[in-house]
């Protein structure tokens, strides 16, 4: 039985020592049935012809936007360089201000707000958001606004299924409500 015991202690010290410091913490994989690394689902949702809605801006990486039903939220759903066509790499949620201009090509969908496949949506509290993904992140205040972030990294189980490195979460909070929530997989 000891050595059952000092087996497991070992693995468990390889784990956190190779960098997946954040096993406690449930990726995040989908926004309203479009998921991540599935073109299909992409196609399903904004429809067969979304990728010709796809557009780079800035520096950035190719894209779609898409709006909510009222026009108050925004999906961004990213491309990395040799992917997929329709295969997200990355999702970014936002609230609108009135400074946002909303791009020509982006999507209009039918959905009053975009929930997670971990039920975050904009709008929930810092402390609710914490409830769900745990207390492994990092935190950067400036002024009224604080950003969480969570990674993992290493070999873990989930970056080995879909063949990535860097996974993250970047959460963004105005007085403590949540107006951006990021996740995907790093480029390299």
């Amino acid at each position: 039985m000891k050595i059952i015991f000092l087996i497991s202690s070992l693995l468990s010290l390889i784990a956190t020592a190779s960098g997946q410091h954040h096993e406690d913490l449930k990726p995040d994989t989908a926004i309203n049935n479009i998921n991540i690394n599935d073109p299909e689902s992409t196609e399903r949702v904004l429809g067969k012809n979304s990728w010709s809605k796809q557009f780079e801006q800035a520096g950035s990486l190719p894209r779609i936007e898409a709006v909510n039903k009222t026009g108050t939220q925004i999906l961004r759903l990213f491309f990395h360089y040799g992917g997929s066509k329709n295969s997200v790499d990355e999702f970014e949620l936002m609230s609108v201000d009135s400074a946002y201009k909303i791009p020509k090509q982006a999507i209009h969908l039918k959905d009053e707000q975009f929930i997670t496949s971990s039920k975050i949506s904009l709008g929930i509290s810092k402390g609710d958001l914490v409830k769900k993904l745990g207390n492994s992140y990092k935190s950067s205040v400036n002024g009224k606004v604080e950003q969480l972030v969570y990674t993992v990294d290493g070999r873990s189980n989930f970056l080995r299924r879909y063949n990535q490195h860097t996974y993250y979460i970047r959460c963004v909070f105005k007085d403590d409500i949540l107006i951006k929530y990021a996740f995907g997989f790093k480029s390299l």
